[in-house]
């Protein structure tokens, strides 16, 4: 997903706080796809094909990617900054959520291997997935499925995807735009020929399925100054109740097959008209809850399977010592279970616990860390200043 708050738009006027509030929004309908059992909301077929708002965080990754970096990457700024500052924006709770797994896999070896049903480091939580997952290449080697931390696939996919275009947009930015048109073109003939799941590919396929997306945010960030200057003659309320009405309709009749090829286009016209910012529901979006869900979306992605695994954990020590049904077996996995109304509050509180702790691991986590990112960057800079006069002759050090 797009970790990158949108600081400023291509045109330079400001940040673009309804499309970080619908990041945060589409984060939580991926935790309620994933809290799945009895509950009403997991059977909506808005929320079971709600794994299409990844492709949203991509396409609004490119839009942001591109107006953040894009021309200063065509004028010079060198790629392994870039870079740099991509990893120490998303790394530090990439590697905090890898590391809760780890020490729970651990405790669960030494102290309760008899529980749970499994086998310590058993698929899909194998030390070799593990580290595979930690140099984010997971997308890449082993078998075609999801493992220890599932989301931070797209993280993975996003990471070298930035490595992609800062190599194009730092040597070769005049083709950008034809380049991401033909990405766009080809990715959605060539998905069907690398998995058999369309565009809910995670592994095989992965990369291209972030391209995909990815490549038109970058033409969105070509094309946004024309369509923030569009007049649309005060339409931009009925225009935005269209576009989420096409969403809500396509979501709920899409399923899995062929026809969700097409989903990042219909994200991509979302964002073009969200952008503008003019409408009813973009007034709705910039209102202080919805934006403080687009500040966590991070976190609430990276956090929720960790805290879901443990949540039913919980829920099966109590079912086991009280008699009580609050856990069903789908597939062979355990989900929140005891009816649907129970399942409801219980996934409601499972839910508030995710928001919670995503704020926790925003402040300690997060921002740590990019703060410490940016900080090692600049004090090599600074070394490199000290060391270095402008004419390649030693700079003498500071006097007191």
């Amino acid at each position: 997903m797009t970790v990158e708050n949108s600081d400023t738009s291509a045109s330079g006027r400001h940040r673009y706080v309804v499309l970080d509030s619908l990041r945060g929004i589409f984060a939580c309908v991926i935790v309620c796809i994933h809290i799945k059992g009895e509950n009403h909301i997991s059977q909506l077929e808005v929320v079971k094909n709600g794994y299409l708002f990844v492709d949203f965080f991509f396409v609004l990754s490119g839009f942001v990617i591109a107006s953040s970096y894009g021309r200063k990457l065509a004028n010079g700024f060198p790629v392994g900054k870039f870079i740099w500052l991509r990893l120490g924006r998303i790394f530090p709770l990439h590697l905090f959520v890898l590391l809760l797994f780890l020490t729970f896999e651990i405790v669960f070896a030494t102290i309760m291997p008899g529980l749970g049903g499994r086998k310590p480091f058993a698929f899909p939580f194998t030390i070799d997935a593990w580290f595979a997952q930690l140099a984010l290449i997971g997308i890449f080697v082993g078998p075609d499925d999801l493992t220890w931390n599932g989301p931070s696939w797209s993280i993975a996919a996003e990471m070298w995807t930035y490595l992609i275009f800062a190599l194009l947009m730092r040597y070769a930015s005049r083709f950008m735009i034809p380049i991401c048109i033909a990405i766009a073109i080809c990715a959605p003939l060539a998905l069907p020929f690398l998995t058999d799941r369309y565009m809910q590919a995670f592994h095989d396929g992965a990369l291209v399925r972030c391209l995909y997306g990815f490549s038109l945010g970058v033409v969105a960030w070509h094309l946004i100054a024309q369509v923030e200057k569009l007049d649309l003659g005060g339409r931009d309320t009925l225009i935005e109740l269209l576009i989420v009405g096409a969403i809500i309709t396509f979501l709920a009749f899409v399923g899995v097959g062929a026809l969700t090829l097409i989903a990042p286009y219909l994200f991509l016209i979302a964002l073009l008209i969200f952008a503008r910012e003019r409408g009813a529901i973009s007034a709705l979006l910039r209102k202080a809850a919805f934006v403080r869900l687009g500040v966590l979306s991070y976190s609430i992605y990276m956090v929720h399977t960790f805290l879901l695994y443990r949540y039913v954990n919980v829920l099966s020590a109590v079912e086991k010592a009280t008699g009580a049904d609050l856990v069903v077996s789908i597939d062979g996995i355990n989900y929140v279970g005891g009816g649907a109304w129970m399942a409801d509050v219980l996934g409601l509180i499972l839910f508030a616990g995710v928001i919670a702790f995503a704020e926790i691991t925003y402040r300690f986590v997060e921002k740590p860390g990019q703060r410490w990112a940016k900080g090692a960057l600049s004090r090599r800079d600074l070394g490199q200043q000290r060391e270095t006069a402008p004419g390649g002759a030693p700079r003498p050090a500071p006097s007191d």
